[in-house]
């Protein structure tokens, strides 16, 4: 395909696929050379299912030729994070475990079976982080993912690969899980769009857990409008009349945006701040109005070690069995998880999840006064690859307190440091304003594409 003829989002896709000058197997096709020449830099797949690929592809064009109702998703090749299963498609979990044991899923879990029903091709599954356990991208078993703006940096975890095959335009979408920042921190790292939806609004069902109580999985995008294409696919069969997300208003005059006092600016890059203060601008050029807000849970009373009882304690619950046999079968930080919730007493557990149900009230609290929390994704851009595993912990900081209370959020480019690298924004709303979050993002995206986008 020649370069000036290759959509660039599912929208352009479909609408070439649906004019005739575009077959889903050409695309496929594509992006499967794309990956063979880029993969062995990049790392972003572990395995690639060319065949099936091009064959689904075909299946799908032939439906289409012969008149079958198709969505927008329909024929468009998306990728899927390595933690979440495919049947007869090797799912690894990153992880040396299921290297030696070969883990092939007879059934695909609840969202590829929804993606597939709504036409989507699976390209194969990317590289995480082993057990999804470390925001690095970083992988002992089957090597680090890049970051596509600077090898020398990371790509952000644990849905390193998704994040890095969409930003190197190997694929359309990928789909990716976080449980405390996993989807937000590639998205920011790699100048992405990462959406992670309401706790619960779509099925983990088929999912490698990591932490059953904050695992939440989502998506990874060139745009915005993807991503609401996306959602509606997988909340909207085509089937249905139900209002969908997409196409999504561009409207934010009169919605109250919130920075929060003594959070949304604290210990953060200077070029990190520049980007937001400029992207505030922006929010009130387009008529949003900017309110600062004070939340105590977010600056004093967020207990973090609430959180890592949960999260370690649900864990090793997951893995026990395999760790008491053989510990040194697991990384570092795997082993490290692990070791630390195997001390922690059911009691223990059962009195964190007490606090934490009673912190649900927190979720009407930080919504009383504004419509969508703005902060910086990360503190930082990328570090380096091998960077101290605290620098990575930095970048929890904007994330884990909404992962804990289960609310949705999306990352969206923001603008980039002196050496190039991303910068990400995070918008924050209350349970399920998936579609306010989604109308804010979007119209900051139109107001910047052409000076942040890589379009």
């Amino acid at each position: 395909m020649e370069a000036d003829s290759i959509p660039k989002t599912i929208a352009q896709a479909s609408q070439q696929m649906q004019s005739g000058s575009l077959t889903s197997r050409k695309l496929v096709k594509h992006y499967l050379e794309g990956i063979q020449k880029l993969n062995p830099i990049l790392n972003a797949f572990i395995t690639v299912i060319e065949q099936q690929a091009l064959e689904t592809a075909t299946q799908l064009d032939f439906e289409r030729s012969n008149g079958q109702k198709c969505g927008l998703l329909h024929g468009i090749p998306v990728a899927i994070k390595d933690n979440i299963d495919t049947a007869e498609v090797k799912t690894t979990v990153g992880s040396q475990l299921f290297c030696e044991l070969t883990r092939i899923p007879l059934s695909d879990s609840v969202i590829v079976q929804k993606l597939k029903a709504a036409g989507a091709v699976i390209l194969g599954k990317t590289n995480l982080s082993e057990f999804a356990a470390d925001l690095s991208g970083n992988n002992l078993f089957y090597g680090n993912t890049c970051n596509v703006w600077n090898h020398k940096h990371s790509s952000g975890g644990s849905s390193s690969g998704s994040a890095a095959a969409i930003a190197a335009h190997l694929c359309l979408a990928g789909i990716g899980t976080d449980t405390g920042g996993s989807i937000r921190v590639p998205a920011s790292f790699s100048g992405v769009v990462g959406l992670r939806p309401t706790q619960g609004l779509l099925s983990n069902e088929g999912i490698f857990p990591r932490t059953l109580s904050f695992d939440t999985v989502g998506f990874l995008t060139n745009c915005v409008e993807d991503t609401a294409i996306l959602l509606d696919a997988v909340l909207f069969p085509i089937s249905t009349n139900l209002k969908q997300l997409y196409p999504l208003p561009t409207n934010i005059k009169d919605l109250k945006l919130g920075i929060i006092s003594n959070y949304t600016f604290r210990g953060i890059e200077g070029e990190v701040a520049k980007a937001i203060y400029n992207a505030i601008a922006i929010f009130k050029q387009l008529g949003a109005e900017i309110v600062t807000v004070n939340s105590p849970f977010l600056v004093e009373e967020f207990d973090e070690a609430i959180y890592s009882t949960i999260a370690l304690y649900e864990f090793h619950q997951v893995l026990q069995s395999e760790y008491a046999t053989n510990p040194n079968i697991f990384g570092v930080k795997v082993q490290s998880d692990l070791s630390k919730g195997v001390k922690i007493s059911r009691d223990s557990y059962k009195k964190a999840k007490d606090k934490w149900e009673r912190c649900f009230l927190q979720r009407q609290k930080l919504f009383q006064q504004v419509d969508i929390l703005v902060t910086p994704t990360t503190p930082m851009v990328a570090p380096l690859i091998d960077a101290d595993t605290k620098i990575y912990q930095l970048n929890r900081r904007f994330m884990l307190p909404f992962s804990f209370l289960g609310l949705p959020a999306i990352s969206l480019p923001c603008g980039r440091n002196n050496q190039g690298l991303p910068i990400g924004l995070q918008l924050v709303g209350n349970s399920y304003t998936e579609a306010l979050i989604l109308r804010v993002a979007f119209a900051f995206q139109l107001a910047t594409t052409g000076l942040i986008f890589d379009f």
